[in-house]
């Protein structure tokens, strides 16, 4: 083990977390067009999800009136 450099990794760590930093701050602006983009997509993800939702609800239902529909003669 070297005695000059005693330990690199802390040094190494600090390095590329101040480097990751610089990046970030450099990052270009949000603009409009961007946040537009961004909440359209999540609407469009909110719409997507609640059609999910409402298409499994209603096989659940079609299930049930199937299941029911086939078990009640013999209840």
């Amino acid at each position: 083990m070297s005695t000059a450099f005693p330990s690199t990794y802390p040094r190494r760590w600090a390095l590329s977390t101040g480097m990751k930093l610089i990046r970030w701050a450099r990052r270009p602006a949000v603009t409009a067009e961007t946040r537009a983009e961004r909440s359209a997509r999540k609407q469009a993800a909110r719409l997507k999800a609640h059609a999910r939702d409402q298409r499994i609800r209603e096989l659940r239902e079609r299930d049930i009136v199937r299941y029911l529909s086939q078990v009640k003669p013999y209840i």
